[in-house]
């Protein structure tokens, strides 16, 4: 069974020794990549696992609005490191496979920010034009835990 499998509705994921409480688990693609399928995982203390699947994983956090990168510039300097805009696209929700669909990110315009093992993604709501910011790190996929 893979990672995503284990995912269902009530489980816990154990990340660097510390469990989660699942809260929803959603599948997307993109506009300008509308074959590239990937999935969030909704968890508890606004944690967030992206999961691109048999490729890449990130673990982090919704922060709300990170004000460093209101202006969408190519370079921004965060928490005194140098992140370089390595996407901008619009994300679609494909699926809602459990969660509530209020809580459970939807459509945004996104702008992606990298530098090392670290990714900032900025995202305006669809709609409502609230920012749902995500600071993550790149994972491996045996660092996760499903319970």
């Amino acid at each position: 069974m893979t990672l995503l499998e284990k995912i269902i509705e009530g489980t816990k994921i154990k990340y660097l020794g510390q469990d989660y409480k699942v809260l929803g688990k959603a599948t997307y693609s993109t506009r300008n990549e509308p074959d590239s399928i990937y999935v969030k995982i909704l968890l508890e203390g606004h944690h967030v696992l992206v999961v691109v699947p048999d490729e890449m994983a990130y673990f982090g956090v919704n922060k709300g609005h990170l004000h460093e990168f209101d202006l969408f510039e190519e370079i921004v300097i965060y928490h005194g490191q140098k992140l370089q805009q390595v996407n901008h696209d619009y994300q679609v929700r494909l699926s809602l496979e459990f969660g509530s669909p209020s809580e459970v990110e939807g459509n945004v315009e996104y702008w992606d920010y990298e530098v090392d093992d670290t990714i900032v993604s900025i995202a305006e709501l669809e709609g409502i034009r609230e920012r749902a910011d995500v600071v993550a790190k790149y994972i491996s996929f045996d660092d996760i835990e499903v319970n």
